[in-house]
């Protein structure tokens, strides 16, 4: 799932720097479709935790898309004014712990954070 949405961002991202955006277009609609499709195999093998957290992803993936389109983010006052980004990273982590948590990992909740690098926060 995670290289899925991973991939989908990065297409996205790139959308309006890219000399064909109908062929980045439609890279994007095809990553859409494999994100959607692994998320309805989580919902049949997943926990509901995990299938909540599964379609959250899918969720937030979709706003992405839609602001990196030029489409306003409707939804970004009902999240507390955070990015559709920062939304779809938590939503990743929520699906990490979901997925460790099934699958019986000791201490699932500790999952390492997916914020960006900021090599001038990080401990000396």
């Amino acid at each position: 799932m995670q290289p899925r949405a991973r991939q989908f961002v990065h297409l996205v991202r790139r959308l309006d720097r890219v000399r064909d955006q109908e062929e980045q277009r439609n890279k994007i609609d095809s990553e859409h479709a494999r994100l959607r499709s692994v998320v309805q195999q989580l919902r049949i093998l997943g926990t509901a935790e995990l299938q909540q957290a599964a379609r959250e992803v899918e969720h937030h993936a979709w706003w992405v898309r839609a602001v990196h389109e030029g489409r306003p983010d409707e939804l970004s006052d009902h999240y507390g004014g955070r990015s559709a980004e920062d939304r779809l990273r938590d939503a990743m982590h929520r699906l990490f712990v979901a997925a460790r948590r099934q699958l019986g990992v000791r201490d699932p909740d500790t999952v390492v954070s997916d914020d960006p690098i900021d090599p001038r926060r990080l401990a000396p």
